[in-house]
């Protein structure tokens, strides 16, 4: 018997921008067993928070990072910093905390997990960021489309006017509010593509779904 998957947002952009063979891995790499991975980009987001919410200044947020053992970590936590920090620069406004989303896939074969880093106005929108640090390339339509499946699904209540990725790679911001309706239709096509791609992945191990549990992939 295998728990659901679940899994958070940049794990699931990872997965909608991959390649076919890597994307296969991807998927099955989530009904194997886990000890409890290590979560590289805890480091970056709690000093986010810190800066954002004024807790601390950038620069003691920044010399903090040397307490960070891991060199790649390190340096990735600094570089996803200092972008952060020019962007805040240039979207001033009072941050705020909202409410993420826990929404499952429409045959129930995963669940995906929309966390914001913080609410903030852009351009006259209240809008849920969540921060993107991976060095992996993403595109612009994709990630869209998977940010019109977390709007479609989003509460009435306490809602977002909007919801988006900062890649703190490259500065990059992605809006749901740029997102057509041919990409909040892609968007549901992807939920059932990863859906079919999750059963293949699930019959060729030999799986059948058991009770809900917590994953501890996210």
């Amino acid at each position: 018997m295998a728990q659901i998957p679940k899994f958070g947002f940049s794990a699931f952009l990872k997965l909608l921008n991959a390649n076919p063979k890597p994307q296969k891995r991807l998927v099955r790499d989530r009904y194997r067993p886990n000890k409890g991975g290590y979560d590289y980009h805890k480091s970056l987001r709690l000093r986010v928070q810190q800066i954002a919410f004024g807790e601390l200044s950038f620069q003691q947020v920044f010399d903090s990072t040397s307490e960070i053992t891991k060199l790649s970590e390190r340096e990735s936590a600094r570089r996803g910093l200092k972008r952060f920090f020019e962007w805040k620069q240039q979207n001033s406004g009072a941050i705020e905390t909202t409410k993420g989303l826990l929404f499952p896939s429409p045959k129930g074969l995963y669940k995906v997990e929309f966390t914001p880093n913080f609410l903030l106005e852009i351009e006259g929108r209240r809008t849920a960021v969540h921060l993107w640090n991976t060095q992996f390339r993403l595109s612009g339509q994709l990630v869209r489309a998977a940010l019109s499946t977390v709007a479609t699904r989003y509460p009435l209540e306490n809602r977002p006017d909007d919801f988006a990725v900062l890649s703190l790679q490259d500065g990059s911001i992605y809006k749901w509010s740029e997102a057509d309706r041919e990409l909040a239709l892609l968007g549901e096509k992807l939920l059932e593509f990863l859906d079919n791609q999750f059963e293949v992945a699930r019959n060729e191990l030999g799986l059948s779904i058991g009770p809900e549990a917590p994953s501890p992939h996210l």
